[in-house]
């Protein structure tokens, strides 16, 4: 009895192990054919190592990305020092895996004389005659590292303006070396991007809001991707076809940053900056009416997302507040505009001097035709 009992519980024991062996087995042979048919599309980005010296604040051998661009490579080494020349440097290539690049230094000769522009003296703007009387919020966007907006607010007037600023204004003082604004952001970051903002503007700025590559990139892909009528040349270049559709995040920062091929054979680099100003503009009428289309909770996580990505000083509840004022109500009153001014050279190269006269004109004029009872006009005391 004690025998039979015996070998019933080694059966018992047997069964259980078999079939513990097979679920194993069953568990194994899935695993092998979602390898085999459906592989997993998620790559790891290999990771490279590039090194930077020269006129650069912390030179060294940095490990980044296979896609990583000279300017992300000049922002690890904490950016560019006082005489470095990038002149005939193009910070938007992609880096080369084990390059080691130099920055040069501008000869102090150079750099201490006192340059003075070949065609045109350079005229102070005027302080402007007319003020608007009313609330205004001034906030610096920059799409690293070439993207440079200012967006102001006008709660009680229910209208924004947003003023593109062309990376190649003019934006360090008349005692320094001539620095256009992209220039002064990679020598000193963000504190440097606005005092270049005020500068060049005269505003008061109250927030600032920046984001690279990876940020702007996941940004867009949170939102489904923009639907856009994508030009003929871009669409040559990159392979797609041209018309309405729907392009992700990396696409959509390569249509932020296009200049034709015509135009980059023949560095027209202006002449393409002022078209690939006009795609931006078009591009965030497309975002506005996107993350306006959104329900609140889906407002808050897009908000959340972005904020943890990007360099501001703005939090999550001052986001969102700002959209039940403003972006939801559709009556909101908005206006593109781009800064005014003259292409003058400074030692070889081309920058834009604003117009501070044209630029105070041309922005109060569209609140006064659009509110006019709610406006006032006065000398400045």
């Amino acid at each position: 009895m004690n025998r039979e009992y015996r070998n019933n519980k080694k059966e018992k024991k047997k069964s259980k192990a078999l079939i513990i062996i097979f679920i194993i087995c069953f568990l194994i042979a899935l695993l092998s054919l979602k390898i085999i048919f459906f592989p997993s599309t998620t790559i790891e980005k290999e990771k490279i190592y590039a090194g930077i010296g020269g006129a650069i604040n912390d030179g060294g051998v940095y490990e980044v990305n296979e896609d990583t661009r000279i300017y992300e490579l000049i922002v690890l080494a904490k950016g560019l020092k006082e005489r470095a020349n990038i002149k005939n440097i193009d910070i938007e290539e992609t880096v080369i895996p084990f390059e080691v690049y130099c920055i040069p230094y501008l000869s102090k000769k150079t750099f201490k004389k006192t340059i003075t522009p070949k065609k045109t003296p350079l005229v102070k703007a005027k302080e402007p005659k007319m003020e608007i009387i009313g609330k205004k919020i001034n906030f610096v966007y920059a799409g690293l590292p070439r993207t440079f907006l200012l967006v102001s607010v006008y709660p009680d007037l229910n209208s924004i303006t947003i003023m593109h600023v062309p990376w190649y204004t003019l934006a360090s003082a008349e005692f320094e070396y001539p620095r256009t604004l992209y220039e002064v952001y990679l020598t000193g970051g963000i504190p440097f991007l606005l005092r270049g903002m005020r500068r060049i503007t005269g505003e008061t700025i109250d927030h600032y809001f920046a984001q690279d590559r990876p940020a702007w990139i996941h940004f867009i892909n949170c939102l489904g991707g923009i639907n856009i009528d994508v030009p003929k040349d871009f669409s040559r270049e990159y392979h797609l076809q041209p018309g309405k559709q729907t392009i992700n995040g990396l696409l959509t920062w390569e249509l932020i940053r296009y200049i034709s091929k015509e135009n980059r054979r023949s560095e027209s680099w202006i002449t393409g900056s002022a078209t690939r100003m006009l795609l931006q503009k078009e591009l965030m009428e497309l975002l506005y009416e996107k993350f306006r289309s959104l329900d609140v909770v889906k407002q808050a996580k897009v908000a959340k997302k972005i904020l943890s990505e990007a360099e501001t000083d703005m939090k999550v509840k001052d986001v969102i507040k700002f959209a039940s004022d403003n972006i939801i109500n559709k009556k909101t009153k908005k206006e593109y505009l781009t800064l005014p001014g003259s292409i003058q050279e400074f030692d070889d190269r081309k920058m834009l001097i604003p117009n501070l006269n044209e630029y105070n004109i041309q922005r109060i004029k569209l609140l006064y035709d659009e509110h006019s009872k709610r406006l006032q006009f006065g000398e400045k005391k």
